[in-house]
Order: structure tokens, then sequence, then C-alpha cells
């Protein structure tokens, strides 16, 4: 009796597996077709998929009535206990401005900080570069030795006409302490030959050997680095990057056009790479940039880093040219009322020549903890009860990777610091995923989607 029951089963499995096996045959074809509109360069999260579990959202409480989340992203401190960003102190009464963070190469839960030090005598401008090891006390980043200036040889001035009062203030200034792939660097602006004020170049071993191994430096001087014309009186804000086989390049401009050139040791720029892509680039900048009114410029801000568009911690993650980009800030500047507000912006872009843009983040990044501009506020500039509709001027001077011994890439799930100067006075930090960066992105190619069914 059991049996016969079993016929009938076994012939309608078997009329199932003959469907199925049609379905497929048929729609093979199609199928392809789905899975190959599917861009496998894209993290997970770009196809709407997640690796895990999507971390509980932050309430987001408004710390000034400026804060609009359709414009701005906010960022959270990891370590902070009110997740704000953290002050520098730079100990016995010193104080700098636009700092730069980097781990120490040595020392555990160490970092060196570096920053500007203005003094005037006489009505002379007296600029350095003062650094210390520092370690994080009391949720504040604090010197735990005297900061120092760093040795860097001054230059003389050959400013002519309406900008002779330059060559009156010497030293470095505006510095950007970085790691590339193999060292540390320093490039400082200061009173240059081929220009009033240009950009130099030093292996930080060099400046300070008592932290590094100085030995084999390519920089071991000073080097006024060069670039492809035309050739402005007053250079700044420059970055490096390297691409995958170790060669340094210079990126001059961004907006409204990119400029940059391979560099080499001698400072020497080779011909202007930007010309290749540039129709793409602006293109790219045009839709995704900020719309700019008067009195708003977008420029280059931050040092550069290498980041793989996937997590370390997932097995599948491997670095290729496909997942993998040059990342900085660049700022979007609003200049009213005689005050500057800075907002930074995410770029991407390839990591092979002709390294062309590849995504431009959409909301303007803002550290959690700022306050709008008031009475008493500490500011180089503004002084009194503050300015209406202003926030703290925050201007993000560099970035590096926050572990020890991680140089120059890393992944969306790394810790990042981001170096903070605020109102031209005074010094602070955020410590954040890399990842929490790179959520606004708009893409200058549109990525490929998984085509409807309809």
């Amino acid at each position: 009796m059991a049996i016969r029951h079993i016929r009938p089963a076994r012939l309608i499995l078997t009329a199932l597996l003959i469907v199925i096996t049609l379905v497929v045959f048929f729609h093979h074809d199609r199928i392809e077709e789905e899975l190959s509109n599917i861009d496998l360069a894209l993290p997970l999260e770009a196809l709407g998929l997640e690796h895990e579990e999507s971390p509980v959202p932050v309430i987001d409480e408004d710390d000034s009535p400026i804060f609009n989340a359709s414009l701005y992203r906010k960022l959270y401190s990891l370590s902070t206990p009110d997740r704000q960003y953290f002050r520098i102190d730079w100990g016995d009464g010193l104080r700098a401005y636009n700092p730069n963070i980097i781990p120490h190469p040595t020392q555990p839960d160490a970092y060196i900080v570096a920053g500007l030090q203005v003094k005037i005598q006489e009505g002379i401008f007296d600029n350095s570069e003062i650094a210390c090891t520092a370690k994080f006390i009391d949720g504040t980043l604090k010197c735990i030795e005297t900061a120092t200036p760093l040795p860097i040889e001054r230059t003389e001035g050959h400013c002519p006409g309406d900008l002779v009062f330059h060559n009156l203030r010497g030293g470095p200034r505006d510095a950007r302490m970085f790691y590339g792939p193999d060292a540390a660097y320093v490039m400082y602006g200061t009173l240059a030959e081929r220009s009033c004020l240009g950009l130099f170049l030093q292996d930080l071993s060099v400046l300070r050997d008592d932290v590094f191994e100085s030995k084999g430096a390519s920089f071991q001087v000073g080097t006024e680095l060069q670039r492809p014309p035309p050739y402005g009186i007053m250079q700044k804000n420059w970055f490096l990057f390297w691409d995958p086989d170790g060669r340094m390049y210079a990126h001059q401009d961004i907006y409204p056009s990119r400029t940059f050139a391979a560099l080499s040791l001698s400072g020497s720029a080779g011909r202007d790479l930007s010309g290749s892509m540039a129709y793409h680039d602006s293109a790219c900048m045009a839709r995704h940039m900020p719309a700019l009114k008067a009195d708003e410029t977008i420029h280059q801000a931050t040092n550069s880093l290498s980041i793989t568009l996937c997590k370390r911690a997932d097995r599948w993650c491997s670095p290729n040219d496909d997942n993998t980009f040059l990342m900085t800030i660049v700022h979007h500047q609003m200049f009213h009322d005689w005050h500057a507000q800075y907002y930074g912006h995410v770029v991407l872009f390839k990591r092979n020549a002709p390294f062309e843009l590849h995504a431009i983040s959409q909301k303007g990044l803002w550290i959690n903890g700022k306050k709008p501009h008031s009475c008493g506020m500490e500011s180089m500039l503004v002084s009194g009860c503050g300015i209406e509709n202003h926030d703290e001027l925050f201007y993000m001077t560099s970035m590096s990777w926050a572990n020890q011994n991680q140089t120059y890439h890393g992944y969306i799930d790394d810790p990042l610091l981001l170096a903070i100067g605020i109102e031209d006075v005074r010094s602070g930090g955020i410590d954040v995923l890399a990842g929490d960066l790179l959520q606004d992105l708009a893409f200058c190619d549109t990525p490929k989607k998984v085509k409807s069914q309809s």
C-alpha cells in the first residue's frame, strides 16, 4: 500500500525537476545578462547590500542652528566620551594652529603632532612649525615633551612690488606632515626662488632624527617643488600622491580644472598630465562640486591617502585597480563678513594614469562639537560678539591612518585621524572610520545597476 503512494510522489517530483531545468535552460541568457550588469568593483553597500548588521544610528542633536543634515554629514569621534572632537594641548603655554597628526613610528598609543606658531616682534613675523610627541590624556591630545620648532632651514625672500612685505615673514608656514608609502614628509610654504612663496618638501626623519631612522632619506634638505606652467606668485595647498609602483606626483590645482605632474627627487616637475581626462573631470566637478556663490571658492586642503573600498575584516577584500582609489579632502570656502568658513568634501580619483576623478562627496563634512560663532570666542580675525549665522572656522589640515605603522594605504573600516585648525588660533582633531567620510559619494561615471525584471 505504501509503495503505491510512493510512485505518484516520485512522478510529481520528476515533473518538477524537468520544469525547473527547462526554466533555467531557456532563461540562461537572461540570467547571464543580469549578472553582467552588476558592477562587482563596487562595495556591497553601493549595491544595496550589507556585510553585517548596520550600527544603531546616532540620535542627531544639533550643536549649531546652522547645521542642516541635508547639506552636511556630521562626523562623530570614535573615542571621546561625548563623541565630539578632541583638543590639542601644546603645553608650556604654547599656542599653535593648523595642526598635523601622525602615529609615532615606535611608541604605541603615541603620536607626532606639529602646528604653526606665529610670533610678531617689532613688525616682523617669525613663523615656525613646532612639534612634539603627544598622547591622549583625559580626552585631550597632550604633548608629553616640550614642543620645539622643526629645524627647517630659513630661506631668503624675493617678493616684488606690493608683495615685498612678505620678505619680512620668514620661516615655514602651513605645513602638511604625512606618511607616504615608504617615508614621512613635511611639505611647507616659505619664501622661494621661483615665486614669492613656494612649497618645499623634506623628509621628516631628517628633522626628527630622534624619532625616525633617517638612513637613505630622499629629501635630505628642504627642496623647492616645481610645477607645470603657469607659475603663480603664491604656491600653496598642493598635495602629493603615489601610484601603485611608488612613483610620486604633485597635485597643484583641483578646481575649476586640475593640474598634476610627476615629481622627481630634485623637485622638478614633468608635464601636466590632466589634459587627457580634462573633459571628463570638468564634467564630473560641474555635476557634483558645490555650486559657488560670490566670494566662494574650492581649493585643495589635505594630503592624500590610498583607500580600498571594502573592509579589511572581510576575507574576500583584496586591493586592486577596481576597488582602490586615491583620496583627498578639498574645501568649499565661504568668505562673508570678513570671516571664512570651510566645509570639506572628499574626492576620490583613480590610482593609475590618467588618474581620472572617480567620486565626490555630496555633503560637507561637519565636525561634531563645532559651535556657532559667539561672544568671547577666541579668533584671530574676529573680535566682539561673533557673526550672525556663522559657525566656527574649522579647517581640515591633514589626515592620517590612526594605527601605528600604517602609512599610506588603508580600508574603509580602518580608523582615521583628521587634524583641524580652529579660528586660526586653536588646534583639534577627530578620529573616525574611513568609511564615515564616504557615505555621500556621487560617482563621476554612473555605476552599473541590475535591470528591472519588468
